[in-house]
């Protein structure tokens, strides 16, 4: 009997291969499909997709998360794109050594705010809904001009009073001409987008605005680069938010929380538009900026950020090979790979607080008995800890009553203050430093006289911050 109902029972399961489909919980579809099917606005899901690159569906879901609270998150404002020539292999490395020591020995000028290129075309607009049909126009572009294009590319140096670069030879920049002229009324066809190919000299720029003084010694650099070398270049498409193309770009190196309601939340990597026209109304040792990972604004001090790359913040959107005509993924890998390279150039050390001593232990000093210049040893220190910036732009009203007494409400705020002949609202542009700041100034008294260091002189400004910071070191002398 127990037999039988088992036979009966299995008599009604049906055989795997021959049992009818079912729609299953994995979702198989375009990037744009899976965003929609999570319930987010198809403008919102085009808009994630466009300032990600279409990495992946994560990466546009964490850019819709981060920029829940960015007031242009519904804007229809497009992006702006370009398309670059650049250069992998052997000869790219070259040129990357060369920005670093052009940059280490001669100091930043204009041609490091870009990695290496040669522009093909100028900077154009396209819709969030068209990015994937302005990548399909590139690869069939590439694809009608494989074999067509010189193999090495030839590269000349030239030089100028204030201007270094790599210029391809006429015969093969009017084939590249050529091919950026295909790709503007590709684009046009497939995305209606408008580009206007680049009909100046084509060139990769080494260096330009930069001190007549450092004219030799760039030349000489550039002179290094063999421009025979091994080279694949890549037509790549990247682009920027078209909302911060004259603002300067910046990057956060130290994390800050908010004190106030109007100031920005700091996290380390991020960056930071800034625009001069905004700064009229702000406090000293502040400034007013916009995040770029979450579309937020507000007041941030300036001592927690530093100057960046204006590339730093592009959007890497496809690459082809000119040579190869294969499709070029490793790029984002290497564009990723030289993001993170100048962050840690233009950061320095991470552990670096806010006072720093820029040099190594010293030996003391003693007059040489010898005739000639003595030697001389100078350090240059900044400031220790601001008020104003560990209790935000408004702390006098945590420290002052209405007759102007103070009574510090903080075990790190001083324990008095000296009054100032305009009264106490004369701090709102000369903040003090706190407890830690003394502290921390102190403490670099110490280090100075443990490593037998003599201070013969001392030149402060008049800044209170540094005045207090000076009087600080002389007493741990």
């Amino acid at each position: 009997l127990a037999m039988a109902a088992r036979e009966e029972l299995y008599s009604k399961v049906i055989p795997r291969r021959s049992r009818q489909h079912r729609a299953g919980t994995i979702k198989h579809g375009s990037s744009l499909e899976i965003l929609l099917s999570m319930g987010f606005p198809k403008a919102r899901a085009q808009k994630a997709l466009a300032s990600t690159g279409g990495r992946s569906v994560q990466a546009a879901c964490d850019w819709l998360f981060s920029h829940v609270g960015d007031p242009f998150l519904d804007d229809s404002l497009p992006r702006e794109y370009v398309l670059y020539l650049r250069p992998t292999g052997p000869l790219a490395q070259k040129l990357s050594e060369f920005w670093q020591q052009s940059k280490q020995i001669c100091g930043k000028n204009k041609a490091h705010n870009i990695f290496p290129h040669i522009t093909l075309c100028q900077f154009f607009m396209c819709e969030d809904s068209k990015v994937d049909a302005l990548t399909e126009a590139l690869q069939a572009t590439v694809m009608r001009w494989k074999c067509k294009f010189p193999a090495p590319l030839p590269l000349e140096l030239y030089t100028s009073s204030n201007f270094i670069g790599l210029f391809v030879k006429e015969e093969s920049a009017e084939v590249l001409k050529k091919f950026a002229a295909d790709f503007a009324a590709e684009a046009a066809s497939k995305a209606d987008v408008h580009v206007e190919p680049h009909k100046k000299q084509l060139h990769v720029t080494l260096a330009y605005h930069f001190q007549s003084s450092h004219l030799p010694t760039l030349e000489k650099l550039a002179q290094s680069i063999d421009v025979k070398l091994g080279c694949d270049w890549v037509a790549a498409i990247f682009s920027r938010d078209i909302r911060f193309v004259n603002h300067e770009t910046l990057q956060v190196i130290y994390p800050y929380t908010p004190q106030n309601d109007d100031e920005l939340e700091l996290v380390p990597g991020d960056f930071i538009f800034m625009s001069p026209v905004e700064q009229s109304s702000t406090s000293e040792g502040w400034i007013y900026g916009i995040s770029l990972a979450t579309g937020c604004s507000g007041l941030l001090p300036e001592n927690y950020i530093t100057k960046a790359d204006e590339c730093g913040t592009w959007v890497f959107h496809g690459s082809y090979s000119i040579l190869n005509t294969t499709s070029c993924p490793s790029l984002q890998a290497f564009a990723d790979g030289a993001l993170e390279r100048r962050q840690q150039e233009d950061q320095g050390p991470g552990d670096a607080g806010p006072l720093t001593i820029i040099c190594q232990n010293v030996q003391p000093l003693r007059i040489s008995s010898q005739p000639g210049p003595q030697k001389r040893c100078l350090f240059v220190c900044r400031h220790g800890e601001r008020m104003d910036v560990v209790f935000g732009k408004y702390w006098l009203s945590q420290c002052f009553d209405a007759k102007g007494r103070y009574m510090r409400s903080n075990l790190n705020m001083p324990h008095n203050l000296p009054q100032r002949s305009g009264g106490f609202r004369d701090y709102e542009k000369d903040a003090p430093i706190t407890v830690l700041g003394c502290t921390q100034a102190r403490l670099v008294g110490e280090a100075l006289l443990e490593t037998n260091t003599i201070v013969d002189y001392i030149y402060s400004s008049p800044s209170l911050r540094c005045v207090q910071t000076a009087h600080n070191i002389l007493k741990g002398q």
